[in-house]
């Protein structure tokens, strides 16, 4: 019979071991995530030099039967350029991300992140999404309840289509967003202007990407 002393040591070395794994399973997903990304940015560099820019942007749009006017487009890029050269450059790009990934206050400008975020679940690259990954992200971000209403609408309308568009996309994220803060910003959101600078403006133009 193992004594306590043994049994401790045998508890300490089952706790080591899940601890690797659960490290393991994070630092994999957080490689998958990360190529996924750089995916995302090599599609819509179109041009191949390293940078997105405004023209990028509106063709990928675009493609996603997403159209924004020019100046529109200038404020996506412009809330993201830190160095002011009218592009995104991977940093830019890659920092971006992250950071508004883990934003728990929704005063980050979340316009570009929606289309990256799409584009990195869009495997086929048909400007689809299957719904199912769709639903199981929306979930965990704004809870079954903020998610469940806006979802059966567009679903149904779909007649059981497996596939979500951006535009769909985008709304249940805004609708969500309502939803769970009552005011379309996360709990700590101030309703003033959302763009670079200035980190609270919300841009009534571009509402439809928030």
């Amino acid at each position: 019979m193992a004594s306590a002393k043994d049994r401790r040591k045998i508890n300490q070395e089952a706790e080591a071991e899940r601890q690797r794994r659960e490290r393991e399973r994070r630092e994999f997903k957080e490689a998958q995530e990360l190529e996924s990304l750089r995916r995302a940015f090599k599609r819509m560099d179109k041009k191949g030099d390293g940078k997105l820019d405004v023209e990028e942007l509106q063709e990928e749009l675009d493609f996603l039967k997403y159209k924004v006017k020019r100046h529109e487009a200038e404020l996506i890029i412009w809330e993201i350029d830190d160095d002011a050269d009218g592009c995104v450059d991977w940093e830019e790009f890659r920092t971006m991300f992250y950071r508004i990934r883990d934003d728990t206050t929704g005063c980050e400008p979340r316009k570009l992140f929606n289309v990256v975020e799409f584009l990195m679940h869009d495997k086929n690259y048909n400007g689809l999404v299957d719904l199912d990954e769709c639903v199981t992200l929306f979930y965990q971000r704004y809870g079954r309840e903020a998610v469940d209403e806006k979802l059966s609408e567009l679903v149904n309308s779909d007649d059981n289509d497996k596939n979500i568009s951006f535009a769909k996309f985008v709304e249940i994220q805004r609708h969500a967003a309502k939803r769970q803060s009552g005011s379309g910003l996360k709990p700590g959101a101030t309703m003033v202007p959302q763009v670079k600078g200035m980190a609270y403006v919300v841009d009534p133009t571009l509402s439809h990407l928030l």
